[in-house]
């Protein structure tokens, strides 16, 4: 039984270094078909081109290893929110990364007929990257023109 619990331990503490990348959106305007999120693009200045804004996305991933890994899952969510409603781009808004938010400890002493029992527990929050957008359609063939 003792054998099992570090393999147990280390199982527990993979899972939580996964973490997970979550994104919404937020419609302002009219809803297209939705599209690969391969297509579409991510903007870190307003384009020259027209466009259309079609909505707001935002992401956050705790998933990797490094702030890096962080922010690139936190993109890839983005993207996917921004194709859940027909964006083909994104005009980055807020880019952001987050140390380790939360950590707290605690301990707890109880009495009861049995006996006195205690026990200590501790938490953390794993750091996140943090993503907001506007999603924009743009017709891409006249973006290529010159």
């Amino acid at each position: 039984m003792l054998k099992i619990i570090p393999f147990i331990s280390i199982l527990l503490f993979s899972l939580l270094l996964q973490g997970c990348a979550s994104g919404s959106y937020q419609l302002t305007g009219d809803k297209r078909p939705e599209i690969d999120p391969e297509q579409v693009a991510l903007f870190s200045h307003k384009p020259t081109f027209s466009y259309q804004v079609i909505g707001t996305v935002k992401a956050t991933s705790e998933k990797g290893f490094s702030d890096d890994a962080r922010l690139e899952k936190a993109k890839v969510e983005l993207k996917e929110q921004a194709a859940k409603i027909g964006a083909n781009g994104v005009i980055l808004d807020q880019v952001s990364e987050s140390s380790f938010e939360h950590l707290g400890t605690g301990l707890g002493l109880s009495l009861g007929s049995g006996g006195v029992g205690t026990s200590i527990g501790s938490g953390f929050s794993l750091p996140k990257a943090r993503v907001t957008g506007q999603a924009i359609y743009y017709d891409d063939t006249k973006k290529l023109a010159p």
